[in-house]
């Protein structure tokens, strides 16, 4: 299904801290007994180091956030949608030979919701995450825990460690789309909703009130490839024509008949019939 490019859709937007956010390094300096034992993830941004919440700590987020909402998203770990196809297409290899049969196709039709968004050992991603940089000022914050005998409830002996978290801090993030669906990007923004009500946090010690994150100024950057889906809200880019709309209350509500609990709709697979945005 991405032998032909139908559509690209950007979403910009910013997660501000409203807790400590700790995202782990897995680094430690064991040369120094000042430095903190977990220390936050950073890289190199023009030149200085900064801290960061890579792609992939994003991805898995939302992924999570949104194989709860999408009913018959499949596990993963124990029966993920690769293991199911590749069997049946074991057992029903004839069929692949069979006139005006599409791969591609198939396999995203046998594939759950979730799959579909984020792709498989068998299809494509639809959906990518860029690193998150902080915008503007920041604080480093370091505080000291114990650990916690599972068993006894009690601290460990000689189980205190430091750590370090960002705080007061705003992240750029952008999530890309390609061949995508209108349900896709109404899944993302319903992941937006409940990150704001504190249902969805990032990084580690969440169970200790770490990672809540609000979500503001919101832009969606529509394209598509094909005229016929043309509207006096679009301009023509020659290759294409494009829209863009700010705030995520006017997004949401170009998606508010989008329903991503119904069958029917995440089983669609022809873009073409697909509405515009």
């Amino acid at each position: 299904m991405f032998k032909r490019l139908y559509n690209e859709a950007v979403i910009s937007f910013e997660m501000k801290t409203v807790s400590p956010l700790f995202i782990n390094s897995g680094d430690s300096d064991q040369l120094d007994p000042a430095a903190a034992d977990n220390t936050f993830l950073v890289m190199y941004r023009n030149g200085e180091l900064v801290p960061v919440i890579p792609g992939s700590s994003l991805k898995g987020v939302f992924r999570s956030s949104i194989e709860q909402l999408l009913p018959g998203s499949c596990d993963i770990f124990e029966n993920p949608c690769a293991r199911r196809i590749r069997q049946k297409e074991r057992e029903q290899g004839r069929k692949q030979q069979e006139e005006g049969f599409e791969l591609g196709k198939e396999r995203y039709r046998e594939s759950c919701p979730a799959c579909k968004m984020f792709g498989s050992t068998m299809i494509k991603s639809r959906i990518s995450f860029m690193d998150a940089y902080p915008e503007g000022d920041y604080r480093i914050g370091h505080r000291a825990s114990a650990a916690i005998d599972r068993i006894t409830g009690a601290t460990r002996r000689n189980a205190l460690f430091e750590f370090e978290y960002v705080e007061d801090a705003l992240f750029k993030c952008e999530i890309r789309f390609r061949n995508f669906f209108r349900w896709h990007i109404k899944a993302v923004l319903e992941v937006f909703n409940r990150i704001n009500q504190g249902f969805v946090t990032f990084g580690g010690l969440t169970s200790k009130g770490f990672g809540q994150m609000k979500i503001q100024n919101v832009s969606l950057k529509v394209k598509y490839y094909d005229r016929n889906k043309k509207t006096q809200d679009y301009t023509d880019q020659s290759l294409f024509i494009e829209r863009e709309i700010d705030g995520l209350e006017n997004i949401l509500s170009l998606f508010e008949d989008v329903v991503i609990t119904d069958n029917a709709v995440l089983q669609g697979c022809d873009l073409e019939n697909d509405k515009a945005v």
